[in-house]
Formats: C-alpha cells, sequence, structure tokens
C-alpha cells in the first residue's frame, strides 16, 4: 500500500475493495439482494404490452365491427380514438423495460376506467368486473413486480 488511504495497491492481493473504491448513489434506492425480477411477471408485461398496443392499433385504423360496438354503445367515434391512444401509449410503455411499471399502471388504469364506462352503459356487471378487474389487477401486480426496472 502506499501512502494514500483511499489508493488501493492491487499488488497486494488485497480482494476486498477499499470504500472509496465502491462507486455510491445514496440517493438512489436499489433492489433488495436476491430479489429478481420474476420470469412471468415479465412475461405478463410483455404479453399485455403487445395486447394493449395491438388494440389501440386497432382502434385507430378503421375496423368495422369496431366501429360498430363502439356506435352501438352510443360513443363517438373521437372516443374511439381516444381510447386507442391511450391503449396504444400504456401497450408500448409496458413494452420497454424501463417504462414497463409505467405502462402497466397506466394499464391498470385504463381496464378501471374501461370497466366503469361498461357499468355506466348499463352492461353486465358480472363481465366488466370479470374481464375488466382481471386485467387490471394482473397489470398492477405486475407493475408491482417490475417496479425496480423504473430505477436501472
Amino acid at each position: 500500500m502506499n501512502n494514500h488511504s483511499n489508493v488501493r495497491d492491487h499488488r497486494a492481493g488485497s480482494p476486498q475493495p477499499i470504500e472509496a473504491d465502491v462507486p455510491h448513489r445514496a440517493s438512489q434506492p436499489r433492489q433488495p439482494a436476491g430479489q429478481g425480477i420474476p420470469s412471468w411477471a415479465t412475461t405478463l408485461a410483455v404479453l399485455l404490452g403487445w395486447f394493449f398496443a395491438g388494440a389501440g392499433v386497432m382502434r385507430l385504423l378503421p375496423v368495422p365491427f369496431d366501429m360498430d360496438l363502439f356506435a352501438s354503445w352510443g360513443l363517438p367515434m373521437w372516443f374511439r380514438a381516444g381510447v386507442g391512444l391511450a391503449e396504444l401509449l400504456v401497450g408500448a410503455l409496458a413494452l420497454r423495460e424501463r417504462t414497463r411499471p409505467i405502462g402497466l399502471v397506466g394499464i391498470g388504469v385504463v381496464m378501471v376506467s374501461a370497466g366503469t364506462m361498461h357499468a355506466a352503459l348499463g352492461h353486465s356487471l358480472l363481465v366488466s368486473v370479470l374481464v375488466n378487474g382481471t386485467l387490471a389487477t394482473a397489470a398492477f401486480v405486475a407493475a408491482w413486480m417490475t417496479r425496480w426496472e423504473v430505477l436501472r
């Protein structure tokens, strides 16, 4: 070792780094050691991302059955386009690793909003809760499990 306490002589054979050798980012929280992101959460997130991005593209294109569906609900086509933009945005965010949790929270919010809209339109409450609630829950759980990806 030389005279400086924060400089290590690599020839000395000391395998342990001195504290000055380790970069610190005290202001940034870190994922707990040994707790990686489960593969099922990543798989679920990617599937939801592709599903919602695809649904968003479909709503932005003139797909007859989807246009008829919104028309039968008495909703204007600008509303359909807004839903399509929201679905495309949250789906794309869920596909990118760094923004995945944000996109998944967005998917959950879109699904809660969809369930609320279906209930307000008088559609089957059971179907609304089962379909929209299940997808919202899956998105929120996947967002929680992948939350550390935002901090990378």
